[in-house]
């Protein structure tokens, strides 16, 4: 059976840029079960965009789907993800609590919320 593509979200170049620098694509393989591809070249570093765009993947698939299992993965075959840009966290105001924190918070209470199961983490395949 062939995934059936749900929705596309943008990664955005910068907070307050509409140019996307990637994308999130929610793909659902089976009934109740969502698949997460971001591709955030070059690395799919954990910037203000990239978090807001996951966390905004998850309210779609809580408030507009059955519920289900979540699996992310990354469509850079190289990097899951290269962490943290120290750089960016540091200069961005409220980076921690209003996009990096609130994201481990979602991920972590996400789970009671909607699912049954937890969320599976995966490399690129």
């Amino acid at each position: 059976m062939a995934s059936q593509a749900l929705f596309t979200l943008p990664i955005l170049i910068s907070p307050t840029s509409d140019k996307a620098a990637g994308t999130l694509v929610c793909t659902s393989p089976a009934t109740g079960v969502y698949v997460l591809t971001f591709t955030s070249p070059p690395d799919n570093r954990l910037l203000t965009p990239f978090c807001q765009a996951l966390l905004l993947a998850l309210d779609i698939l809580e408030f507009n789907h059955p519920h289900g299992v979540v699996i992310t993965t990354s469509g850079i075959q190289k990097f899951f993800s290269n962490g943290l840009d120290l750089e960016h966290a540091s200069s961005t105001k409220g980076f921690f609590p209003n996009s990096l924190f609130a994201l481990f918070k979602r991920l972590l209470t996400y789970v009671k919320s909607m699912f049954h199961v937890p969320i599976i983490i995966s490399s690129s395949c």
